[in-house]
């Protein structure tokens, strides 16, 4: 019993481990891609902020994996702490052919998390080379060793209480010729860390902080007072009226005459001091108050909620059925009548917690671009192209099953863009275009949807090519009649590909049927727009959430169907003699527009027995692309847990899953986004 209360505990940790040394990975891409943003401007300047926060979280994965015994994660995160440090002291310059290998670490970190803490023996090898590549970068990187240590007038004891880093910052800053001045103040003790902070991005604003220490200046009892040492752009009597703080002054330690900085307006104004002493000792004043009030949650313990609020969804139908039987019998009227009232407040609570349930279940797509960032750098440098990658819409939200699902078609996609679309840089050059290509990722919510684009200005698709091979493999007869639309389509058949040879990157005839499978078992689809010789365009549009969806019950040949109601444009009557046909196509003047049908009953041969008042179309919606569906009886709302269909049952296309209506028993839910695509890219013989 004690054995496995042990491994239950250590399972728990290393699911811990896991989620944390995630996290700090997310972090160090965000902070690398950036410094890969500074190196490219060209300027050869660091933002010290940024490298920091880098050094600080492979600090915190070195210490984290030690202390789980993760000794390849531990070593790898050990060798990327010297790196960064080297960075940020001005050692390893932002050209240097080692930080390049700092996404190869971060990228077999990432493996090596999802491999499990023990490491194999080919992790081990892997691991050495790597760090070997690592340290022929390092030997090879050039040190800037011609600015000499600057003559610093500034007293001993201000240069005793600094760090070697802090040191080192002033050094920079007086190399930059920026004007070094000493901002000290009180806060109470009650606030000072929100004080400390607003006063630190204050001067941010105009320059840098070097250095924070609590000043051995008299202060009330309930207050500290604090000595900010910053090196900024603008003079003391400038940088005072930026700093709205009660009891602040301001004094130059060293004046700067550096190109940025801002001349003095009056020079008179401030107080110019040739030593001003600082505390001997620098103490750190740490909060043992959580930063973040963020909680960290297994995403299969949010799945059991999801399972039993939607349990609850069904019993809540079943409530009601009840109370509908009991009020509509005159014996059990009033009884009725009470139970409807416990419904309709078991209604409102069960939504809320529903809606609360489904908003923590949601992410924001930033963390997939963050991935995909890492893998575009990679990807530059093995196809020795010049990509500029742009995202928006970081802070579009899915549910977090999707985002894990979306991440492999979405690399597909931009792998596909790098390798195939973006032309070499001198056929770019000869076609006119900048040398450095431009793929963008833009990402926004529509209504019940978000759409992800993925663009590029590269060569484009045409399509008279991807015909000759899709005759010439067998996917399409030569006398069969397709539109530039359906024929961009066969990109995404199993097995189809333009590429005559194989690579380490693509070529191999997978990856974009992966896209298009992948998407649509998430219930969205996959467009494909492209101009020959200007660019690409694929648009995926996915639903925000496959949990808990209100659904439309329709009717057909006595069977029972539900609808997720997010791709439920509009209902309405249709008479049989209003229905038009063309090229085989049975379609319906929609307010001028003409709108493809399909009818439920022929989809799955069942005979359809309309009502009195005839058929009912349903309109369906997904991105730009519109049908309609047509049944027999729209029967009502209902809120629905959609569930796979398992056993020996063969997946049935149009189908998503089934789920349960009340006393009625399972219903199927129909997949949306197939009927659509499938509409779209039919085309029959008249």
């Amino acid at each position: 019993m004690a054995a496995r209360r042990k491994r239950s505990k250590q399972t728990k940790a290393q699911r811990e481990f896991v989620s944390e040394a995630e996290e700090i990975l997310d972090r160090l891409c965000t902070d690398l891609a950036e410094l890969q943003s500074q190196r490219e401007e060209g300027d050869g300047d660091v933002d010290p902020d940024v490298v920091n926060s880098a050094f600080r979280s492979a600090h915190s994965l070195k210490g984290l994996a030690g202390m789980v015994g993760h000794d390849a994660m531990a070593e790898l995160a050990h060798r990327l702490e010297d790196v960064l440090d080297g960075v940020r002291m001005s050692r390893v310059g932002l050209d240097s052919p080692a930080l390049p290998i700092v996404d190869q670490i971060i990228a077999l970190s990432t493996e090596l998390l999802a491999s499990g803490i023990e490491s194999s023996g080919s992790d081990v090898e892997r691991v050495a080379e790597v760090l070997a590549r690592l340290d022929v970068a390092l030997t090879d990187s050039p040190v800037d060793e011609s600015k000499p240590e600057p003559e610093l007038d500034i007293d001993p004891s201000m240069l005793a209480a600094l760090t070697e880093y802090e040191e080192h910052r002033l050094g920079e800053n007086v190399r930059k010729g920026r004007h070094l001045s000493l901002v000290e103040t009180n806060f109470e003790l009650a606030s000072f860390e929100e004080g400390l902070s607003e006063l630190s991005t204050a001067i941010r604003e105009v320059g840098e902080v070097v250095s924070t220490l609590p000043s051995p200046g008299a202060a009330p009892e309930s207050q500290l007072r604090f000595s900010l040492l910053a090196a900024t752009t603008v003079a003391a009597d400038q940088l005072l009226e930026r700093l709205d703080f009660p009891d602040t002054t301001v004094r130059i330690v060293l004046e700067g005459s550096g190109p940025d900085v801002v001349s003095e307006q009056e020079a008179g104004r401030a107080e110019v001091s040739e030593s001003v002493p600082l505390a001997p000792e620098a103490s750190d004043f740490e909060s043992l108050k959580s930063v973040s009030d963020s909680v960290r949650v297994d995403i299969r313990k949010l799945d059991e909620l999801m399972t039993l609020v939607g349990e609850l969804v069904i019993v809540r139908g079943s409530v009601a059925a009840i109370a509908n039987r009991l009020t509509h019998d005159g014996a059990t009227q009033r009884i009725g009548a009470e139970l409807a009232k416990v419904h309709k407040q078991l209604d409102r609570k069960l939504k809320e917690l529903q809606t609360g349930v489904l908003e923590v279940r949601m992410v924001p797509l930033r963390q997939v671009f963050q991935k995909l960032s890492r893998v575009a750098r990679r990807l530059e440098r093995d196809l020795g192209k010049r990509v500029e990658l742009d995202f928006v819409g970081g802070d579009t939200e899915l549910d977090k099953l999707i985002v894990e699902e979306l991440v492999d078609p979405l690399v597909h996609l931009i792998r596909n863009a790098i390798d195939h679309a973006i032309e070499p840089a001198d056929e770019r050059h000869a076609a006119g275009k900048p040398e450095v290509g431009a793929i963008s990722v833009v990402a926004s919510q529509r209504g019940n949807h978000v759409v992800i684009e993925i663009r590029d200005d590269g060569r484009g698709i045409d399509a008279s090519v991807v015909r000759q091979h899709a005759e010439a493999s067998g996917l399409i007869a030569a006398e069969t009649v397709l539109s530039d639309k359906e024929v961009l389509s066969l990109v995404f058949e199993p097995g189809f590909s333009t590429r005559s040879e194989v690579s380490e990157t693509s070529g191999r005839g997978v990856g974009m049927d992966v896209v298009r499978s992948n998407v649509t078992r998430l219930g969205g689809m996959v467009d494909l727009d492209s101009r020959v010789g200007r660019g690409t365009v694929t648009t995926l549009t996915l639903p925000i959430t496959l949990a808990i969806v209100q659904a439309l019950l329709v009717e057909t040949g006595g069977q029972r169907f539900a609808i997720p109601l997010n791709s439920v444009l509009e209902t309405l009557l249709v008479d049989e003699a209003s229905i038009q046909r063309s090229e085989g196509r049975e379609l319906l003047n929609l307010r001028g527009e003409p709108l493809p049908l399909r009818r439920l009953s022929d989809e799955f041969g069942l005979e359809s027995v309309p009502s009195e008042g005839g058929l009912c179309a349903v309109v369906l919606g997904l991105g730009e692309l519109r049908m309609g569906l047509l049944v027999d009886a729209l029967i009502g709302q209902q809120d629905a847990v959609i569930k796979p269909i398992q056993g020996p049952v063969r997946q049935v296309r149009g189908i998503a899953g089934a789920t349960e209506i009340g006393d009625e028993g399972a219903v199927l839910v129909l997949d949306v986004s197939s009927f659509v695509e499938d509409t779209v890219r039919r085309k029959d013989a008249a």
